[in-house]
């Protein structure tokens, strides 16, 4: 089939369900696969798409966005910035869901029982705590996850008035563990201007069920710091199979009870894949982390090869392209939210 007829006819093609491997359905003899992100079809080459979708089911109060890094096998010698992390083992590719608070979109429930409405009382600024860096020029797409109820224009973000808080429990991480989230973190925080404040080390354990409100174990006056931690698939059954790292952020409505932010969420690494003997390069390690926190903070994956959060794998992409850093300063730099 020629290369045009080819493109013009994967809109024909019946779309599966969930994302996943599926049998190439352009394949002559009938093998081989190929990957579907969600959205579209990706190339059958490995490793591939490291951001896809997956079916999510709707909570009352808080709505979850969800993101997972799967390893792809890769020969002796290669590595494949941001979604490889070994040199035989990993081919690491990820999948996210958008939020929709009107639809099924929530992948963990939380009961309006056990999340107050407005748990935080802590005084909000009076303007946001910080700037975006300057956005170069140039090229570069991104994409966000979740628009305000109707509003395309405006994304779902953090509040820029208020501190964004997190633990991190380093049960389980490498040496470096911390000192890489740190970096990552520092990252983020100049690429959108939130404050990041670290409340130390934690013993909480991920949890596929974690509410985004936990006044018996953190500050009641708020809601619950995002968690990062690490696990395995034993301990943390969605890290099985090929999962080598998940993000889920929580958001809620506003006081006005018409917009929505973002107030908590965790992000779970496997400490297997992204430990030091399978992930000599550890600039690899923290792209990994740069994407799962691009997730975080409201980024989809994007169409563009040359940002870290495009979809499938790429070489040589180490930190956030131009239309990253667009997208995150865009998030930076949303409404504040008094009262939340």
């Amino acid at each position: 089939m020629p290369g045009g007829d080819k493109e013009r006819d994967k809109e024909r093609i019946e779309k599966p369900d969930a994302p996943g491997w599926y049998a190439d359905p352009w394949s002559a003899t009938g093998e081989g696969e190929r990957y579907f992100d969600g959205k579209r079809w990706g190339t059958s080459a490995k490793p591939l798409a490291r951001h896809t979708k997956v079916p999510v089911e709707s909570g009352p109060l808080v709505h979850r966005a969800r993101g997972r890094f799967r390893r792809n096998a890769l020969p002796i010698g290669i590595f494949v910035v941001l979604v490889a992390v070994a040199v035989v083992v990993p081919r690491l590719r990820s999948s996210h869901s958008s939020k929709v608070v009107t639809g099924p979109v929530v992948v963990a429930r939380t009961t309006a029982t056990t999340v107050p409405t407005h748990p935080a009382v802590t005084p909000e600024a009076a303007h946001p705590l910080g700037t975006p860096a300057a956005v170069p020029a140039g090229p570069g797409k991104f994409e966000t996850i979740q628009d305000q109820p109707g509003d395309p224009t405006k994304p779902v973000a953090w509040d820029p008035c208020r501190p964004v808080h997190y633990v991190i429990n380093p049960a389980g991480a490498p040496a470096d563990g911390t000192l890489l989230i740190q970096s990552a973190i520092v990252r983020l925080h100049v690429a959108t201007g939130l404050q990041l404040v670290y409340d130390g080390a934690s013993t909480e354990k991920p949890s596929k069920q974690r509410p985004a409100y936990l006044p018996a174990r953190y500050d009641p006056t708020r809601w619950a710091p995002v968690l990062i931690a690490w696990s395995d698939e034993n301990a943390f059954p969605d890290l099985a199979g090929y999962v080598a790292g998940l993000t889920e952020s929580a958001t809620v409505y506003a006081p006005d009870a018409t917009r929505l932010l973002y107030v908590s969420g965790q992000i779970v690494f496997d400490d297997h894949d992204l430990a030091t003997p399978l992930a000599p390069d550890r600039g690899v390690v923290r792209a990994i982390m740069l994407h799962e926190l691009g997730h975080l903070v409201g980024l989809d994956h994007t169409s563009d090869r040359t940002q870290i959060m495009f979809s499938e794998s790429e070489f040589n992409v180490r930190d956030y392209g131009a239309g990253d850093r667009r997208g995150l300063a865009e998030l930076g730099t949303q409404a504040c939210f008094p009262g939340t």
